[in-house]
């Protein structure tokens, strides 16, 4: 089964809100990651993460979780395998490192942080442009329009369309899993 992380905004409190427009996004990224046989993995929070996990089930998905806390009662109810990490921020290392690729939707410094630390491990991303956050201020601070830096460790993908992202997401979790299957011994 193909992973595919859906990381973005979460609604801390209730002025900290993500758009409706992005809230739409992630429905229909989650939904599209289910109907094609996909695993949506998430933080297991608010906003972003529970609207795509709403759109796995709401399409016979599966949805995982790792949490940054101990408590299991944080996750939102559309989640079906929670890990309460007690890890706070560090655990998105967890979400970034085991997906096979990542969607990005909206998003502010945790999300960032997830972005960061999947490029770092070469993990495909697909980046939702049009939802707000640095979703849409990542492009112009890229080297070479591509890349987080000048490494060039792997292309950082834009998208508009949520099934296009899905289908693109898909097709580059592929390609990495192939990499991943030819490097082990």
């Amino acid at each position: 089964m193909i992973t595919i992380g859906v990381i973005g905004k979460n609604e801390q409190h209730e002025k900290d809100v993500v758009s409706g427009d992005a809230m739409q996004v992630a429905f229909e990224v989650g939904k599209a990651v289910a109907e094609l046989g996909g695993v949506v993995v998430t933080g297991g929070r608010r906003g972003v993460m529970e609207a795509s996990s709403k759109g796995a089930k709401e399409a016979g998905g599966l949805t995982i979780a790792f949490l940054p806390s101990l408590d299991r009662r944080d996750a939102n109810p559309y989640v079906d395998i929670v890990f309460p990490t007690g890890l706070g921020r560090a655990r998105n290392l967890l979400t970034a490192r085991s997906c096979h690729a990542l969607i990005m939707i909206g998003g502010s410094c945790g999300t960032l942080n997830e972005l960061t630390i999947a490029y770092a491990e070469a993990r495909p991303v697909v980046v939702m442009e049009g939802t707000g956050g640095w979703a849409d201020k990542i492009r112009p601070v890229l080297h070479k329009g591509r890349y987080i830096d000048e490494r060039e460790n792997i292309e950082v993908h834009f998208e508009t369309d949520p099934r296009l992202a899905v289908e693109k997401a898909f097709a580059l979790a592929r390609e990495f899993e192939n990499v991943e299957t030819n490097d082990t011994p």
